[in-house]
């Protein structure tokens, strides 16, 4: 009797290890395969020639875990009828309790905790045991010969023509590129510009677009000697040019058209014969396929319309561009992070620089309230929309006016301590 709990025991022992073993073999990312193949850890070779056929090498694991698994059950009902004196009870209820209780320690010491331990091991316990599986692999390949071919056949009964590819999800990417960067393959920047790609296809123009509000533009009748100043000075490399309203949007200047036609003394042109045809899209079009737009038509600014035909605001080529690379400055941008003190008690100070460093700087203390961590973040949540150069609110015991924007964000705001005023 006592032999026959030595073989049961061992019997729950290899079935731990065999389902240990598939969990760190299976749950091998492409990452960790590149990372084993790069170094000279021992018995890398047995691990990814095994890995090469992975039909053949589940089904190994799994046949020797069924026979172990098998052969426990029925040397436990052999074993069974025993424990009935023991026990005080019939030979039929002696078997039931005791499958009960073999069930119970074959799920917690022959699957969950091999497995857990596995899953955080994978790679060493692979490396470790590759050559154990790899005889193994070679003494039942008879038998598992069988197995891969009766399954290889099912495979081709109930799988589909389509389902037979090995499609990787935009989640799965992701995931692998996130666990490159923790393990030093790619860098925070390469990792940041492959998850934007991967998003690109969902972003809507809206979000990117400057808003009407904020749009410069121009009446197409007026003649470049009379904007010709305010466009240069502007420095926009496009502006858009209407008729009667900013609605009616009939064409795009582009400023090296500007210089040239300055250059060649035709200052008398109208702006609408120096323009472009415009883009016109709507909100809710997708930047990937604004891209393509750009690429086919040649220009680089687009017409944003809302719902009912009016212009809802414009983007451009370098809007798209900073969805995938952050953001790009021209060598005209001023990039201002300061707080500079303009007057005594007033400051200018840029939107997304942080309320505790701004507490730091002013006088008197904006009120934690809120959770906001950015300035611009207090404005919005405060005005309750999108806020439009001019914008000023009170908030005890400081004036906030808004003075510049790029596209949705706030990017500088002048702060007045005003103590025991009230917002009229």
């Amino acid at each position: 009797m006592i032999l026959s709990f030595t073989i049961l025991l061992i019997l729950i022992v290899l079935s731990g290890f065999f389902s240990g073993i598939e969990t760190a073999f299976i749950s091998l990312s492409e990452i960790d395969l590149i990372e084993i193949e790069k170094s000279n850890r021992k018995n890398r070779r047995i691990l990814l020639h095994l890995l090469d056929n992975k039909e053949k090498l589940l089904s190994t694991i799994l046949t020797c875990n069924n026979i172990v698994n098998i052969s426990a059950s029925a040397l436990n009902t052999i074993l069974a009828p025993m424990y009935a004196p023991i026990l005080g009870i019939s030979e039929g209820l002696s078997i039931i309790l005791s499958a009960g209780v073999l069930t119970i320690v074959i799920l917690l010491f022959s699957e969950i905790t091999p497995k857990s331990i596995a899953l955080y091991h994978n790679v060493e316990l692979s490396l470790v045991f590759a050559p154990v599986i790899s005889v193994i692999s070679v003494l039942f390949s008879p038998i598992t010969y069988f197995f891969d071919k009766f399954s290889k056949i099912l495979n081709q009964i109930f799988t589909t023509k389509n389902s037979k590819k090995h499609n990787l999800s935009e989640k799965t990417i992701i995931n692998v590129v996130s666990r490159g960067e923790e393990l030093g393959v790619i860098n925070e920047n390469e990792k940041n510009l492959i998850q934007n790609v991967f998003l690109f296809d969902e972003r809507e123009v809206y979000p990117i677009m400057t808003p009407r509000t904020s749009v410069f533009a121009l009446m197409d009748s007026m003649r470049l000697s009379e904007v010709k100043n305010e466009l240069l000075e502007k420095q926009y490399s496009r502006v858009p040019i209407y008729n009667d309203t900013i609605d009616n949007i009939t064409g795009i200047i582009n400023l090296k058209t500007v210089y040239s036609h300055i250059l060649n003394h035709k200052q008398d042109s109208r702006l609408i014969d120096l323009a472009q045809d415009p883009i016109f899209i709507y909100e809710t079009l997708k930047i990937s396929a604004l891209l393509e737009q750009f690429r086919l038509k040649h220009n680089h600014m687009a017409i944003v319309m809302d719902e009912f035909g009016g212009m809802a605001g414009l983007v451009t080529l370098e809007d798209v561009l900073e969805e995938l690379v952050g953001e790009i400055y021209d060598e005209k941008d001023e990039i201002d992070i300061s707080i500079r003190q303009i007057e005594p008690e007033k400051w200018l100070i840029n939107g997304n620089i942080d309320i505790i460093t701004i507490n730091k700087k002013i006088k008197g203390e904006i009120p934690p309230e809120g959770g906001f961590e950015v300035l611009q973040g207090l404005i919005m949540s405060n005005l309750e929309r999108i806020p439009l150069i001019g914008d000023s609110l009170f908030i005890d015991p400081h004036r906030y006016e808004v003075v510049s924007m790029k596209k949705n964000e706030v990017t500088s705001v002048i702060i007045e301590y005003q103590p025991h005023k009230s917002n009229k």
